[in-house]
């Protein structure tokens, strides 16, 4: 399919519009699918001065949220990582009307969550893609860690979407110390590389993307042209219509490691916590071709074990008629409560 970007953008915008015209409810879901003030949790908001590369200054600032259970004192946080086209809010859609969302379920299982904006995203600062390098998502992500605990929390885990989950298996796997376990969701067993490689020429540089040519930033940004993450990311029979317009109507630009190689599953035999793997059935970057075996939990475990030691003490999760951007679905929250147990078991009980 040819995609055009003013004209999918203009289509979009107009049946996002009719949509919510035509039905109230959905207009208020839809103002409320990335509202990001949970009930029961208080929530506040989080800046930290960071660096983006090693031996330079701290010049630049992260913006996030940071939410904690009401009435309790959390000692584990789940940092929230997520992927390329998203931002923090990714983690408060309601993919589900009237459904949690992941940070709803989080602190109402008794967990702190800070959700933030990677550098060049949301509300974060945005420097010249030349002072990014392949490892400055990680570094960045380290440096949160550390600031985490500083504010006492004993324990971290690190909750990634996508090259999210990719850029928490790298933190793991260089700094072993740093956290104590790893949610890695649309990622972390074999990829199916051929789809990645189709997906990428459907990338343009987000100066040029006419729902972002208004952030001015250089060629080295990317964004996904509009369209595509209706095709690449959604099951179509799980997703709620609104849901997946609003999605393609606030993409996000992102900076992409240049190394082909970054982030090799190779690397997981290295990872010394418990690891967590949740990937949607119809999840095309992940599932098929020479990629993993989504055809039954069984086969999904099968795919991921070898990647990892017996320290990881992996445990999968396969959830059915689900795409790539698993939170954006009506069958989310199977997987945000799976997830809570997992770190009361996994992590807050020890290893």
């Amino acid at each position: 399919m040819a995609l055009r970007p003013r004209a999918l953008a203009a289509a979009a915008a107009a049946a996002l519009m009719l949509s919510l015209s035509a039905n109230p409810t959905a207009a208020a879901t839809a103002a409320s699918a990335h509202s990001g003030g949970p009930a029961r949790a208080n929530c506040t908001p989080f800046t930290s001065r960071v660096a983006p590369t090693e031996d330079t200054p701290a010049d630049q600032s992260i913006a996030g949220t940071l939410c904690t259970p009401r009435g309790t004192r959390a000692g584990t946080v789940q940092l929230l990582v997520h992927g390329g086209t998203y931002d923090r809010d990714y983690w408060t859609v309601r993919g589900r009307t009237n459904g949690p969302t992941y940070v709803e379920a989080a602190t109402r299982a008794g967990h702190a969550t800070l959700a933030f904006d990677w550098l060049g995203t949301g509300a974060s600062s945005a420097p010249h893609s030349s002072r990014f390098t392949d490892t400055t998502h990680e570094w960045v992500t380290l440096q949160l860690i550390r600031t985490l605990r500083e504010r006492g929390y004993r324990k971290v885990v690190l909750v990634g979407h996508s090259l999210g989950a990719t850029v928490s298996r790298m933190v793991a796997v260089k700094h072993p110390d740093a956290v104590d376990g790893l949610v890695l969701t649309g990622e972390g067993a074999p990829p199916n590389l051929a789809a990645f490689e189709e997906m990428f020429h459907l990338y343009m540089p987000a100066g040029q993307h006419p729902l972002l040519a208004w952030r001015r930033l250089d060629d080295g940004y990317l964004a996904l042209r509009t369209g595509a993450k209706a095709d690449w990311f959604y099951d179509r029979r799980t997703t709620e219509p609104h849901v997946m317009l609003r999605d393609e109507l606030t993409t996000e630009p992102s900076l992409y490691p240049t190394d082909p190689a970054y982030g090799g599953i190779s690397l997981n035999g290295r990872i010394r916590v418990p690891v967590l793997v949740v990937v949607g059935q119809d999840d095309k970057l992940i599932c098929g071709g020479q990629g993993t075996d989504c055809s039954s939990p069984a086969a999904l475990k099968a795919a991921a074990a070898p990647l990892y030691g017996p320290q990881a003490r992996l445990e999968t999760l396969l959830i059915p008629a689900t795409g790539h951007s698993l939170n954006m679905h009506r069958t989310a929250p199977a997987w945000y409560a799976y997830a809570q147990d997992w770190t009361k078991r996994r992590v807050n009980g020890g290893r």
